[in-house]
């Protein structure tokens, strides 16, 4: 039997995550392992999200 996926985090969510993390003083995988977070994980959020943040339109002013 194959164990059930663990809820997804919304975008926010690792937003929030990550910047408790890079304000912590920690390391990020130091931190990862702390709060039971897998560091492959975090590494694709900051990837997911930094990639969005580049899909965002440019101002027209």
């Amino acid at each position: 039997m194959t164990q059930p996926r663990a809820n997804r985090r919304s975008q926010d969510e690792w937003f929030q995550l990550i910047q408790e993390c890079r304000n912590s003083g920690l390391s990020d995988r130091t931190w990862c392992e702390q709060h039971g977070i897998l560091v492959s994980s975090f590494y694709n959020a900051v990837k997911r999200l930094r990639k969005s943040a580049c899909d965002i339109p440019l101002s027209s002013n």
